[in-house]
């Protein structure tokens, strides 16, 4: 049985990150205690501390000596969104909303070009996955998101209304059985176009930056991409990297040309 690469510590840091990301601990609450921690996962306090550190450290929480740690308020008007992990990537926002615009599927030959960063064939019908991220004072980000078909037909019937309170990578994780493991990210300026500026309410041919991510799971197999169209006048990214040499073969890239094994890759995955 293969070991897990993830240390316990930064397991546990995930999940008390997607717990302040989707409020379960409010801005300003204080976190559990070293004690409930190592209660509720059943680590050592070491673990459990240096989990609680991890989000210190990214800026998510604060300790305060004798009295806690405590989730970190955050300034809805900072244009800046700091990406230092792949859980990182989220707008990181509590005043905007997320607005699901529709789950569609793709006809067969529809976009061969998302098929590619999928590495999917391209007569295989595609989950699209379309949204926006809009602030009281208008639209900041738009999304079109795409999803393998054998990874698509495993998400509940409901899971539109899902998406709408709940992050959507951590949901194919729940649903479809994988784990996003790294991300490889373009990022380019464009114009927009007329359904661009009506989204972003901006003026066509107008200046946007184009994020372009592709998910990939340990074997590295594709697992999700999705164009993030973002109003940089409204929202700025910024990518903090730091040096770890943990995991960093695990972490490198698959080959992209034709020596890749990848239909291996998903041969086994569809029959897990």
């Amino acid at each position: 049985m293969r070991r897990d690469p993830v240390p316990a510590y930064y397991r546990i840091y995930q999940v008390l990150s997607e717990r302040i990301a989707t409020r379960v601990y409010r801005l300003g609450s204080q976190l559990p205690t070293d004690a409930e921690l190592m209660a509720e996962f059943g680590v050592s306090r070491h673990t459990a501390r240096s989990a609680v550190e991890e989000l210190v450290s990214r800026k998510l929480a604060r300790r305060f000596p004798g009295r806690g740690t405590f989730v970190l308020e955050s300034d809805p008007e900072s244009r800046d969104w700091s990406a230092r992990a792949l859980e990182d990537l989220r707008i990181h926002d509590p005043d905007a909303k997320f607005d699901l615009h529709g789950i569609d599927r793709l006809p067969p030959h529809a976009d061969e070009r998302v098929a590619a960063l999928l590495q999917v064939p391209s007569n295989e019908r595609i989950l699209r996955v379309s949204w926006s991220r809009v602030r009281p004072t208008g639209p900041i980000a738009f999304c079109r998101a795409y999803l393998p078909q054998d990874l698509a037909a495993r998400l509940p019937s409901d899971i539109a209304e899902q998406m709408r309170s709940a992050r959507v990578i951590p949901l194919i994780e729940k649903y479809c059985g994988v784990q996003a493991f790294r991300v490889q990210q373009a990022s380019s300026a464009v114009a927009a176009d007329a359904e661009l500026a009506k989204r972003l309410a901006v003026e066509p041919g107008g200046p946007l930056l184009l994020l372009q991510r592709t998910y990939f799971d340990i074997e590295g197999v594709a697992i999700y991409y999705s164009d993030l169209y973002v109003r940089s006048d409204r929202l700025v990214p910024k990518i903090e990297l730091f040096r770890h040499r943990r995991q960093v073969d695990l972490a490198r890239p698959v080959p992209a040309g034709p020596e890749a094994a990848i239909p291996n890759h998903r041969s086994v995955r569809s029959q897990s």
